[in-house]
């Protein structure tokens, strides 16, 4: 192969310019040294993204659009650990109707404001059930909030509002009123799914003794024994209560008057254990739903989740059976209708050769 210096003797014509062919070589040098240093690393953009024409023609622009010219935002400051996730409270479906009713947004759903709510009871807190049940729920809602955290594989979804029948309120009220100088005591009660219905139509039942002023309830029996004697049965902890909750994923949160002695002592209490003798001291003011996380255990359906579907599908059924008049008799009338019968298999006939 000859060498570079073997070409200078040679003397060739060429129509082409020189300098178009000097052009071109240092183009395809330079275009393949840009193709091999985009492989190590990318190739910055030039601080001013316009062409060479306006560098040239336009001064004044190149000042205007250059990016070292202009202000650029500030970075965002990273979140750390401590303020990465929100500091507001969890917002419950009971938390919402607290908000429409006061207005604006309540002490309940601000969990980062501490606040210290009175336990006594003013005379607008006994005016009606509902007041009662917004102020104690304002008293404990941290405590409601938080009454699972000691479980860690469940996870609070909800807190619902309970309707009770107007009776079982009037019953719980009459008793309020003649004690208020406790605030009532929170309390949970774990159950079965079919015994929720049942209790808030008729309240608590004691075990195998009639309703002192509804004799419509039923006699119930005791479904997990006496051992600290007849009565109805709560729990200061939700996580005790758990215990006793079967076929659903539903934990009641109530209000309970418990009776005391001379000295203010509570009667009847065991450890985290109340045991109360009369119906009309304990009313169901909240439903806890929750879920178990990681499969450590089978959830089940919530209280009125099941309730609705039931309620659909009967309304479903309804509907599907019902069929308004006047639709019948357009369909009768349409059975039988001679006219359109002929009209349907009429023969017609074409003329082809015309």
């Amino acid at each position: 192969m000859a060498s570079d210096i073997d070409y200078d003797s040679f003397d060739y014509n060429s129509s082409q310019d020189p300098f178009d062919i000097d052009y071109q070589i240092d183009l395809f040098e330079f275009r393949q040294f840009v193709k091999s240093k985009k492989t190590k690393q990318k190739i910055k953009k030039s601080s001013c993204p316009i062409s060479m024409k306006t560098l040239k023609c336009q001064p004044i622009v190149v000042k205007i659009n250059c990016m070292s010219y202009k202000k650029t935002p500030k970075a965002e400051q990273k979140s750390f650990r401590y303020n990465r996730y929100p500091q507001n409270s969890e917002l419950f479906e009971f938390d919402e109707v607290c908000d429409e009713v006061f207005g604006e947004k309540s002490i309940c759903t601000q969990s980062n404001v501490p606040s210290n709510p009175s336990k006594i009871l003013e005379p607008e807190h006994l005016e009606s059930f509902s007041n009662f049940r917004r102020h104690f729920y304002h008293v404990n809602h941290q405590r409601i909030k938080s009454s699972l955290k000691d479980h860690p594989n469940i996870e609070i979804t909800n807190i619902r509002v309970v309707s009770v029948n107007e009776s079982v309120q009037n019953d719980f009220m009459k008793i309020l009123n003649q004690n208020i100088s406790y605030f009532p005591q929170l309390v949970y009660h774990g159950t079965m799914l079919n015994n929720i219905e049942s209790i808030l139509h008729y309240g608590f039942l004691i075990p195998n003794q009639a309703h002192p002023s509804n004799s419509e309830a039923p006699i119930i029996a005791s479904a997990h024994g006496q051992s600290f004697g007849n009565g109805i049965y709560c729990s200061r902890t939700a996580v005790y209560s758990l215990s006793y909750v079967n076929t659903t994923n539903t934990l009641l949160v109530c209000a309970a008057i418990p009776k005391r002695d001379k000295v203010g002592q509570i009667k009847h209490y065991y450890g985290n254990i109340f045991v109360l003798s009369d119906v009309t001291r304990i009313i169901p003011l909240f439903f806890i739903d929750f879920k178990y996380l990681n499969q450590s255990g089978t959830n089940r359906p919530w209280y009125n989740k099941q309730k609705e579907l039931k309620i659909d599908e009967n309304q479903e059924i309804k509907k599907s059976t019902v069929i308004s008049r006047k639709y019948l008799r357009k369909v009768l009338n349409y059975m039988n209708d001679d006219i359109r019968k002929n009209n349907q298999y009429q023969i017609r006939s074409f003329d082809l050769f015309n």
